[in-house]
């Protein structure tokens, strides 16, 4: 998978999320598990998608929720 398709997943994962009728934050790990990817890769993801603006995560990226940038984002490039 590209990583243009990884930050898409991954924001989809997020997206997912904010519609449950109680959203949470995301644990890294869960995150991880869904996109096949080492821990260590998830959290270089959550580092630059935070840099962009498109999530928040906290400061050992355990944590994401996706930001209105982000919803903004998938939208325009998700294919649907």
């Amino acid at each position: 998978m590209s990583l243009f398709a990884s930050q898409l997943k991954f924001l989809s994962i997020l997206a997912e999320n904010s519609r449950r009728p109680q959203p949470a934050v995301v644990d890294s790990d869960a995150i991880a598990t869904r996109l096949n990817m080492s821990l260590g890769e998830t959290r270089q993801m959550i580092k630059c998608l935070d840099d962009m603006g498109v999530i928040q995560s906290d400061l050992e990226g355990q944590l994401s929720l996706i930001t209105q940038k982000g919803m903004l984002w998938l939208e325009r490039y998700s294919v649907c």
